[in-house]
């Protein structure tokens, strides 16, 4: 006679396991209000401390959505310059013609249009007063030219590849873009991004400081109260937890109100720049910081608020015996 395995021990684990992770957070929810409520009962120190802490978020932040504005912008004016291809001397109509309908195809492409070497050559005359002087020459020693615009909602990448095709033509002799200072402008950007890194890593380095300095003075408030509770034998675990759910609630209140300096000054200077942009006949317009940089702005402060409370409470809260 075969015996069936009884359910009822599989079931008491289950049972005890789900009591201890619901004890476990309820424990974790208590110990994160009572050290909220600790912190606004002091509310001139811990204004302080996420004053300074939102300070020293917002100024990454702000200068990490400026150079994402940068970015945008010369993205948009790579795009919006006119590309000039310049055809081989004594290239026949039907095969500039050809070429034009050719880069007319492209996605990348807003716009071609084509000038004869006869339409610049008499462009020239008119615009330069020499006419006397180019009847004198034997031939026509202007190129034809096709002139294209980009598409504003094609990638940059669509549009350097269009610029390869067309040098690979044998009939065209050279492709101009003006994008010298363009170049310059992105590298200026990669350099000033490296340099927001290491700002970032400094200033990070001074929340983690700044919150380890204030938990250890809060550990020394409460030296005979730490005492006790190791008498009672509490653990370590248990010891530290309301410290460093304090760091977390400086670190997360901190990214907040950074979060909402940053929304103010983009609220002061956008209404600036779009007057500034449309006076260049421009619709650029400075967007706020993403949701995705917002959440790791956040996201960072509430790390490193964490890791200094951690850093001062390994460092304090041991050589605290009863």
């Amino acid at each position: 006679m075969a015996i069936k395995p009884s359910s009822a021990g599989a079931s008491a684990h289950q049972i005890r396991l789900r009591n201890r992770l619901s004890g476990w957070s309820q424990q974790h929810q208590l110990v994160a209000v009572e050290t909220l409520v600790r912190l606004l009962r002091q509310p001139f120190a811990s204004i302080m401390t996420w004053l300074v802490i939102a300070i020293a978020l917002t100024l990454p932040g702000a200068v990490w959505m400026t150079f994402d504005n940068l970015t945008q912008l010369s993205s948009r004016f790579q795009q919006s310059g006119s590309i000039s291809v310049y055809l081989m001397p004594g290239t026949r109509e039907e095969v500039a013609v050809g070429l034009q309908n050719a880069l007319n195809a492209e996605d990348s492409v807003a716009k071609v249009s084509y000038i004869s070497a006869d339409q610049a050559l008499s462009e020239f005359r008119r615009s330069s007063g020499l006419g006397d002087a180019l009847d004198l020459l034997p031939d026509n020693p202007l190129p034809g030219v096709i002139m294209i615009e980009p598409d504003l909602r094609a990638a940059p990448a669509e549009v350097k590849a269009m610029i390869a095709r067309a040098e690979h033509e044998p009939a065209v002799d050279a492709v101009v873009m003006d994008d010298a200072w363009l170049n310059r402008l992105e590298a200026l950007i990669a350099l000033s991004q490296r340099v927001v890194w290491v700002v970032s890593v400094l200033l990070g380095i001074s929340i983690v400081l700044i919150v380890g300095n204030t938990i250890r003075m809060s550990i020394a408030n409460r030296v005979d109260e730490i005492r006790v509770m190791k008498l009672v034998g509490a653990t370590d675990a248990w010891v530290r937890r309301p410290f460093l759910y304090t760091g977390l609630w400086y670190g997360m209140i901190g990214g907040l109100i950074s979060w909402l300096l940053l929304i103010l000054g983009w609220l002061l200077v956008s209404g600036p720049v779009r007057n500034l942009a449309s006076l260049y006949g421009s619709e650029f317009d400075l967007h706020p910081l993403s949701a995705a940089v917002a959440l790791i702005l956040l996201l960072s402060a509430m790390f490193l608020g964490w890791a200094g409370a951690w850093w001062s409470v390994v460092r304090h809260l041991d050589d605290i015996e009863p």
